[in-house]
């Protein structure tokens, strides 16, 4: 069984909630997953004082982390930079790749960025999608597949909070590039579900800001995966006790068509 942990929504500056964020950091610590994967909003105004919390925090995770810009990662008082360099902060001070992958043992990840600086995001160009398609089919053997991006690829039909423009279309897409599992975050709202092209979603609460909603709490999902199946457990902040603790869980059957192509 491996093991992955999946953070969003951080959401450094006047929203992040210092004493939360030092538990989601021992949680790892404890942990040891195989890898951390975070699905942007790593500021909440994209100001350069967030961007440094944001790093300092990053420096003391000690095992592989792949992280992606969030729509709140593009300047918003800055507006020529936000058109001209919209992840031009980011880059300085989270990770110089926008789209990237990281791959260990058991899983390979590619982080793709579907932020926009006018539009809502939610949405890849075309080199993207090559670029996608050409990591994957490179991806090692035996690694399951796995997509972050930071817009929701399921949102049944809603347009509030916008998520991706053509999820029917990307979801598609992703099934024919093997992606098995797809990580996203935005909403603030955890859970999971498997699309009937057999991939698992699984959406990310915020981590550690106090921007939670809809009678949420803070939370985080740590995810596991052997042969027959892939597990999303969300670990939600209980503030009595000061400590994550076990919500939900869902559970999803490994589809055949992914579990024989990764092989």
């Amino acid at each position: 069984m491996t093991i992955l942990i999946h953070l969003s929504d951080l959401h450094f500056g006047h929203a992040f909630v210092p004493q939360i964020g030092e538990l989601i950091l021992k949680e790892i610590a404890d942990i040891q997953p195989e890898i951390v994967v975070i699905s942007g909003d790593f500021t909440m105004r994209a100001r350069h004082s967030e961007y440094a919390q944001a790093r300092a925090f990053l420096d003391r995770i000690t095992i592989p982390v792949l992280t992606i810009p969030g729509n709140h990662d593009q300047p918003l008082f800055a507006p020529i930079e936000r058109l001209t360099r919209p992840m031009g902060r980011y880059a300085k001070y989270i990770h110089n790749a926008i789209d990237t992958t990281r791959a260990t043992s058991g899983w390979f990840v590619a982080g793709l960025n579907d932020n926009r600086p006018i539009l809502p995001g939610g949405f890849w160009s075309r080199d993207q999608c090559a670029w996608l398609a050409r990591e994957c089919a490179n991806a090692p053997c035996g690694a399951t597949r796995v997509l972050a991006t930071h817009h929701q690829l399921d949102w049944a039909g809603k347009w509030r909070p916008a998520g991706m423009w053509y999820p029917a279309r990307a979801r598609e897409f992703l099934a024919r590039c093997g992606v098995e599992l797809v990580l996203n975050g935005h909403t603030h709202i955890p859970g999971a579900i498997q699309t009937r092209e057999g991939i698992v979603i699984a959406r990310a609460g915020t981590a550690t800001s106090n921007r939670t909603r809809y009678g949420q709490s803070n939370s985080y999902n740590l995810i596991t995966r052997d042969e027959k199946q892939i597990s999303v457990f969300v670990r939600r902040y209980d503030e009595r006790a000061h400590a994550f603790i076990a919500e939900r869980a869902f559970t999803f059957a490994r589809n055949d068509k992914f579990v024989n192509r990764n092989s």
